[in-house]
């Protein structure tokens, strides 16, 4: 398949008109509408419906559209990585990362890879686990840093574990819940909680154990994904919320404590997460390189657990 064609049909698709499309490529309508035709005959299936009122994909053009996208993607950044290779620079590196990641290993890993490949740029993104994974196999990040999914794994993606760190029931340091002796999971019912939107996994898991203990799971006060925000309010109330151990950090800074209540506190696997196909710029793999050696490094300040 003929890449221009592919960009033509990817802005066709994209901006659901031919006439945007044609504006947005700066090619005229006539000569983009035949090119999207020879795209048609040359696969022998009909990719848009032509409709009163612009243009839709139909089933087939939904599939050509999603590998066409990743086609495109990778076709940038080989041009970028070969623009990094003429200049003598590493270049640009797209990365995804939950909070937690993002406080310590992320921003120690960046900093580190800065002082020895000045000319990398580093793009950070935002992202929880759910949406971290889809936007990897579609091209739209170069690397994953979050939890390690256990289950049936993606097999467009490849997993590589760190270290292991713990999500515990987090409150204020002077909750009332801190001076209780023997805490069990149906003290915690007593007051609201502030969590993640009901997809989360991190949510599902924390309800699953509420379950395995033949409690109702609590229904939020307050439901957020932003950490800064439940961080806030929880030392601001009596609220409950649930994060990693980097989140809560050295209370006397941060004014959080964890719960001691094992049946709800999770261990999981952290680590980095990039597509099993495609070819990795010299920035993304720097950046791994830096990202394995700050793991090593907090396991070795006991700031998080080895890998079993």
């Amino acid at each position: 398949m003929d890449l221009v064609r592919l960009r033509y049909f990817i802005a066709a698709v994209e901006c659901r008109s031919l006439a945007r499309a044609a504006e947005k490529l700066n090619v005229t309508q006539p000569a983009l509408s035949k090119s999207l035709q020879r795209l048609e005959v040359e696969l022998g299936i009909k990719l848009l419906d032509r409709l009163p009122r612009g243009i839709s994909p139909t089933e087939y053009g939904e599939l050509l559209y999603a590998h066409a996208s990743l086609i495109n993607e990778e076709v940038q950044q080989a041009r970028q990585s070969i623009e990094a290779m003429k200049t003598g620079a590493s270049g640009k590196v797209f990365v995804g990362a939950g909070s937690s990641m993002r406080l310590h290993l992320l921003s120690r890993a960046c900093v580190a890879l800065s002082e020895k490949s000045p000319d990398t740029e580093v793009q950070v993104v935002g992202e929880l686990f759910d949406h971290i994974m889809p936007d990897l196999v579609q091209g739209k990040l170069d690397i994953g840093v979050s939890m390690v999914p256990q289950g049936t794994p993606e097999p467009r993606l490849v997993h590589e574990p760190l270290y292991r760190d713990q999500i515990h029931p987090t409150v204020r340091v002077d909750h009332p819940l801190t001076s209780k002796e023997h805490l069990a999971v149906s003290d915690t019912l007593d007051y609201d909680w502030i969590l993640p939107e009901v997809e989360n996994p991190g949510r599902q898991r924390l309800e699953a154990f509420f379950l395995a203990a033949n409690q109702e799971p609590p229904r939020p006060k307050f439901v957020s994904d932003s950490t800064l925000f439940a961080t806030g309010a929880i030392q601001n109330s009596d609220l409950i919320g649930w994060h990693p151990t980097q989140i809560i950090g050295d209370s006397r800074l941060s004014g959080l404590v964890a719960l001691p209540i094992p049946e709800l506190t999770l261990t999981r696997s952290v680590g980095i997460t990039t597509r099993r196909t495609g070819f990795l710029s010299a920035a993304a793999r720097l950046l791994i390189e830096e990202l394995r050696t700050t793991g090593a490094r907090m396991i070795e300040e006991n700031v998080v657990l080895p890998i079993e």
